[in-house]
């Protein structure tokens, strides 16, 4: 028997709800005393041999200038929390070899509390620059092609209440649209919406506890006349804590899709455990038998005064849309700085500021490389695993992020395929970057990445990698001027469009915060 679907709310009603919660929290932050505004702007020159990597004797020669204006914001008052960063690469070839681009980018978001310990509202806006196709030759994030833009809208409000000192109670919905855009395939730059709906009661152990929840998640695509993709799933958990740090969990419930042709209903039943020996560092773990098989979520962190580690391994149901344009978990750098500089640092607004300066005077870059999103328009099934560093000495930085995705379409029984394109893939890369302060002005920075991606079932032909080697350095000529310059090697190869190409290029850049 499937679970019961709440109610689908109207985009045009949550829509004006967000301006009238974005227009009412603007009031107060103008009004704030400790908002932070940091604006800067950044002009990056590279020449390249193969500005678009084409097949030899295709190559053309530009040089492509990008201009960046952006702004850094953050705020704190009794009732609120914002932040934020919004930027745009303004792109131009000098050569005219491709048409001229502005991709905007960014990330806004706010935390607000409408009611003393019962009523919260979260609501983002942001923009991602992301590639089309894993199986395309990947841009290299300085000329700019097969890429496009990615937008979101999020708006949470969620209800959160203590009834007693040891029980809780929370009931949340995220609505999300999401809309691709840029020259990848039509498909692609469909736009979505994905409403999520979750209640949860928790009753803490001491040492015996109870949990009970449901999730209810919808996605469907604005051109799409095929009915909404549905996941559903209730649980109940017995948990016991033999140890404060440590809790162990019993799991049984019902687990429900609607997908294609597919209407699926099945028992749930898993173990779970929590780990937290000291607020530096956690061990989360979730197995459970589900309708695809079995599903797993384990996630590791811990952070020092001078690293950051996450790890995850996953295994789960999930949809495209679900996923479009957020960030993988441990891929942004600023996030993993800023975790490190918790213990040496604790007003957010002046470790803000220190994670930005660290960023720049080190020649870091914004995010680590991760998997790309395969377009589907059917519930996928994902599976992966993650490791993520960040190491900060005196005068040595080291950045690593090592991953494999792999993701399939679910099928029926009566189905030999889905409904367009098929997201069958496995996804794998690794990112190792060092850099070391040579002068207490000048840092050298040197960059690995490799990704490769084999298709399976229907893309079983579909292959490409991707190699990048950079060798760059930055030298502060102010405490808010930075000079930077590389060189750079790829390689790449793509039997989606047949081609192997090789590039080399040089740039030049300044970066100035006001």
């Amino acid at each position: 028997m499937a679970i019961t679907t709440p109610r689908e709310w109207t985009r045009t009603g949550v829509s004006a709800a967000v301006v009238l919660l974005a227009g009412l929290s603007w009031q107060v932050v103008a009004q704030a005393q400790n908002l932070r505004i940091v604006p800067a702007v950044k002009a990056t020159a590279t020449l390249s041999n193969n500005v678009g990597m084409q097949a030899t004797g295709n190559t053309t020669t530009d040089t492509v200038v990008t201009v960046t204006p952006q702004a850094q914001l953050l705020a704190n008052g009794p009732d609120y929390r914002l932040t934020g960063t919004v930027a745009a690469d303004m792109v131009q070839y000098l050569g005219r070899s491709r048409a001229d681009r502005i991709l905007p980018r960014g990330q806004i978001v706010l935390n607000s509390r409408l009611v003393e310990r019962l009523l919260f509202v979260d609501a983002e806006l942001g923009a991602d620059t992301t590639s089309s196709t894993p199986f395309d030759l990947l841009s290299d994030g300085a000329t700019f092609y097969n890429v496009g833009t990615t937008t979101r809208e999020r708006f949470s409000p969620y209800i959160d209440r203590e009834l007693s000192p040891s029980s809780r109670i929370t009931a949340r919905t995220d609505q999300v649209w999401t809309q691709g855009r840029g020259p990848a395939t039509l498909a692609n730059n469909a736009g979505a919406h994905v409403q999520t709906h979750s209640a949860r009661y928790d009753l803490r152990p001491e040492p015996a506890g109870l949990r009970g929840e449901f999730n209810y998640q919808n996605t469907s695509y604005n051109d799409s006349t095929a009915g909404g993709l549905t996941l559903q799933t209730a649980r109940l958990s017995a948990l016991y804590a033999p140890d404060p740090t440590l809790t162990l969990g019993l799991t049984g419930g019902r687990d429900a899709a609607s997908y294609t042709t597919n209407n699926v209903s099945e028992t749930l039943r898993g173990v779970s455990m929590r780990w937290a020996p000291t607020e530096r560092t956690s061990l989360d773990a979730l197995l459970e038998r589900r309708f695809f098989g079995n599903g797993w979520t384990v996630n590791f962190a811990h952070r020092s005064p001078f690293m950051a580690v996450s790890a995850g391994l996953v295994r789960q149901a999930t949809t495209y849309a679900a996923r479009l344009g957020v960030l993988q978990a441990g891929g942004d750098v600023a996030t993993l700085v800023d975790s490190i500089l918790q213990t040496r640092i604790q007003d957010p607004v002046l470790r803000q500021v220190a994670v930005q300066d660290l960023i720049a005077k080190r020649g870091l870059p914004n995010t680590l490389t991760g998997p790309v999103d395969l377009f589907s328009r059917t519930v996928q099934l994902q599976q992966g695993a993650n490791v993520t560093m960040a190491l900060i000495g005196v005068r040595h930085t080291v950045t690593l992020r090592v991953f494999q995705a792999r993701t399939e379409d679910l099928r029926g029984p009566t189905e030999d395929s889905v409904i367009g394109l098929a997201s069958d893939a496995t996804q794998r890369g690794a990112t190792l970057g060092l850099s070391r302060r040579l002068t207490p002005e000048t840092t050298a920075d040197l960059t690995f990445t490799h990704t490769k991606t084999d298709g399976l079932g229907p893309n079983l032909a579909l292959h490409s990698s991707n190699s990048i080697v950079r060798l760059g350095a930055t030298h502060s000529l102010s405490p808010r001027t930075t000079l930077s310059g590389a060189v750079r090697h790829q390689t790449g190869s793509s039997t989606l469009i047949g081609v192997n190409a090789t590039e080399s290029a040089v740039s030049v850049g300044m970066l100035h915060r006001f």
